[in-house]
């Protein structure tokens, strides 16, 4: 059942008349899904209880009517992979999570939990497995939580992960609209015109109102034309700009790919990779009696940074450092920095078997004397 289906509207929003007479104010497209009553009520609806569990603290206002508005959609299929609520489960795990999910994501794909983690993002459809490791091209939506939070950011960037292979170096995260809203409204275009719910030409007409707000990836459209002519990802103009911070998302997740990769195992054949990837040398500061000092008070609240200082100085050997966070962070109101510090606190005390990784200090000592900071 697509999202037309489901919905009464007075006017279909996607059609050019509609488009033309909202003119590019998509809060008010927006607000039309608040006020409906889906005809299937979901049942997949977030726990939020369970998520300060996870996280620490309570998700912010747009973050809950965001996901309200995609339960009324009853979370439509976006991308190859069944949609599903924000990543809850794991608040009900009785062991570690950090390791249950790291191991995890050794030998199942994709997995999401520690690359939200990572990124300080939730992702809006989790995927699920579907048994089938080598799938090809698998989205999800993410909504950086963190980023939010920390930056006070009301309204902020909604980003594009891309499942692209079991190799993280395959994937990518990118910035995929201004705000909300305007993910709302391309979502929901790119969805009624994979169901057939609008034309080519209407999909055009939507997109044109849309083209500063979002920036759709290649592999989005499945080649299709419009107007006599293939839409392509050039045709949208928007950029969130090239000043740091504006997209810290993104650093979130690029400093800590050489952390997820060591995890995964199998290191023989890439290990050289790993090491000569620093090619954004600010995403791995050398770490300052100032920032450590910061880092103390800061890390037991914000998730990215945690895990990100937590397994940095395990593998680059800060050792004085490595064991002030942890202290503090076994105390932290998130479960996932807890989890995390406990399961560093084993690495540091001599662990060497960890799944796929055969030799935990070794891999630790072979990275250390070959890397390149």
């Amino acid at each position: 059942m697509g999202l037309f289906d489901k919905f009464t509207f007075d006017k279909k929003p996607l059609t050019k008349e509609a488009v033309e007479a909202f003119s590019g104010n998509f809060p008010d497209f927006v607000s039309q899904f608040k006020s409906l009553e889906s005809k299937q009520k979901t049942t997949r609806k977030t726990d939020w209880k369970k998520f300060e569990a996870l996280w620490g603290f309570r998700p912010n206002n747009e973050l809950v009517s965001l996901t309200q508005d995609l339960e009324k959609m009853d979370y439509p299929n976006l991308s190859k992979w069944e949609s599903n609520a924000i990543h809850t489960d794991m608040a009900d795990f009785k062991g570690n999570i950090m390791k249950e999910i790291l191991l995890k994501a050794q030998i199942e794909y994709p997995t999401d939990n520690h690359i939200e983690w990572f990124c300080g993002a939730v992702a809006l459809d989790s995927v699920t497995n579907a048994q089938n490791q080598w799938s090809g091209s698998n989205l999800s939506y993410l909504y950086p939580i963190v980023e939010a939070k920390f930056l006070e950011r009301e309204n902020p960037h909604i980003y594009l992960y891309t499942h692209n292979n079991p190799d993280g170096w395959g994937t990518t995260l990118e910035v995929l609209a201004k705000d909300t809203s305007s993910f709302l409204y391309i979502v929901s275009a790119v969805h009624a015109l994979g169901q057939k719910k609008i034309s080519n030409n209407d999909f055009f007409t939507c997109y044109e109102k849309a083209k500063d707000k979002v920036k759709l990836p290649y592999y989005f459209f499945n080649s299709f034309r419009a107007n006599n002519r293939w839409i392509s990802t050039y045709d949208f103009n928007y950029s969130p700009g090239n000043q740091r911070g504006n997209t810290i998302t993104q650093d979130y997740f690029n400093r800590a790919r050489w952390i997820i990769e060591l995890l995964k195992g199998n290191h023989n054949n890439y290990l050289w990779s790993i090491q000569h990837s620093f090619y954004q040398k600010y995403l791995n500061p050398e770490l300052t009696d100032e920032i450590h000092s910061q880092n103390m008070e800061h890390l037991p609240i914000h998730v990215p940074d945690a895990l990100y200082y937590l397994f940095r100085c395990f593998f680059r050997k800060e050792n004085e450092q490595l064991r002030d966070y942890i202290r503090v962070c076994k105390d932290s109101p998130s479960r996932i920095i807890r989890d995390a510090a406990e399961l560093v606190q084993e690495f540091d005390e001599g662990l060497e078997f960890f799944g796929e990784v055969d030799n935990l200090q070794r891999l630790r000592n072979d990275f250390n004397q070959n890397m390149n900071w």
